[in-house]
C-alpha cells in the first residue's frame, strides 16, 4: 500500500520539479533565453501528460502557470536568478497570512485544515483545539519566514543552483508538511471528540 501510494508522488514531485531542472541545465550550456524557453515548453509538456493522464489537473495547471511566469520574470529581468523571484512569492503571502491570522484570533491552520478534517465548527470555543491550530500556525510561520530567508540570501548572492535546488526541495516539503498537519489535526478533533464523548457517559 505504502509502495503503491510513494510511486504516484514520486512521479508528480519529478514532474513539477522538471521545469526548473531544465532551465538550470539549459542555461548553464546555452545561456538564459534558451533557458526560459526550454523551461516554459517543458511545463506546457508536464501540463499535457497530466491532462492526457488526468492526474491531479488542477495542480498541474497551478505548476505550467508558476513555470511559465518564472521564466517570463527571468527574461524580462535578462538574469537567470530572476526564475525564482515568483516564488519567493509564495512563502512571504503564507508567513503574512499566517501572523495576520494569529493576530486576527483565527488561526490560519485552524481556518484550513479543521473543515477538512470534520472538526467541529465552534473550533475557536475549544482551548485544546485552538491552542493546537494556533501552534501549528506559528510553526508554519516559521518554516515560511525561514524557507524566504534561504531564498533572498541565495538570490542576493546570485546563486542559481542552489536556489533551483532550494526551488525543487520545497515541492515535495510543503506537502510532506501538509500532510503532517493534517493527520496530526485529525488525531486531535478525534481525540477531543472522544474526550467530550467519555465526559457525556
Amino acid at each position: 500500500m505504502t509502495t503503491t501510494r510513494a510511486a504516484p508522488a514520486a512521479t508528480a514531485a519529478a514532474a513539477a520539479g522538471a521545469p526548473t531542472l531544465v532551465f538550470l541545465a539549459a542555461n548553464w550550456l546555452g545561456g538564459l533565453r534558451p533557458a526560459a524557453v526550454a523551461a516554459a515548453v517543458t511545463a506546457l509538456l508536464v501540463l499535457a501528460w497530466r491532462v492526457r493522464a488526468r492526474r491531479q489537473i488542477r495542480h498541474a495547471v497551478v505548476g505550467a502557470l508558476l513555470a511559465t511566469a518564472c521564466a517570463a520574470a527571468a527574461a524580462w529581468t535578462g538574469q537567470a536568478r530572476g526564475f525564482f523571484l515568483v516564488p519567493m512569492v509564495i512563502p512571504a503571502v503564507a508567513t503574512a497570512a499566517c501572523l495576520l491570522s494569529l493576530a486576527a484570533g483565527r488561526p490560519l491552520a485552524g481556518l484550513i485544515a479543521n473543515k477538512i478534517v470534520g472538526g467541529p465548527p465552534g473550533w475557536r470555543s475549544h482551548r485544546a483545539l485552538y491552542r493546537f491550530y494556533a501552534v501549528s500556525t506559528v510553526v508554519i510561520a516559521i518554516v515560511s519566514f525561514a524557507s524566504l530567508a534561504a531564498q533572498v540570501a541565495l538570490y542576493s548572492w546570485s546563486n542559481v543552483a542552489w536556489l533551483g535546488i532550494l526551488h525543487i526541495v520545497m515541492g515535495p516539503s510543503w506537502a510532506a508538511i501538509t500532510a503532517l498537519s493534517l493527520l496530526l489535526a485529525r488525531r486531535r478533533v478525534t481525540g477531543e471528540r472522544n474526550a467530550a464523548t467519555a465526559d457525556a457517559r
